[in-house]
């Protein structure tokens, strides 16, 4: 896991989730993620680091941790030039 990509992921969830400290392998939910946040923090992040996250992929991070591997995957595609087949 990065550090600089879980930095700044953990600084826009507890900023949008107004919490002091996020487990990076506690649900999500269980700090007040809802749809609409969650959107808010997917176009931020697609923002911030030039990716794009698929509604699957959102849909599929639950925890802090899956979010970062998730921006990293991306990124990596992106980067790469890849299609996504890795």
């Amino acid at each position: 896991m990065s550090h600089d990509i879980l930095a700044v992921v953990d600084e826009l969830f507890r900023r949008e989730l107004q919490v002091p400290d996020i487990n990076h392998d506690v649900p999500l939910v269980d700090y007040g993620l809802d749809s609409i946040r969650s959107i808010n923090l997917i176009v931020e992040m697609e923002s911030r680091f030039d990716v794009h996250i698929s509604d699957e992929q959102a849909a599929s991070m639950q925890t802090l941790r899956e979010v970062v591997d998730q921006v990293t995957a991306s990124l990596a595609v992106t980067v790469g030039h890849g299609d996504g087949d890795a």
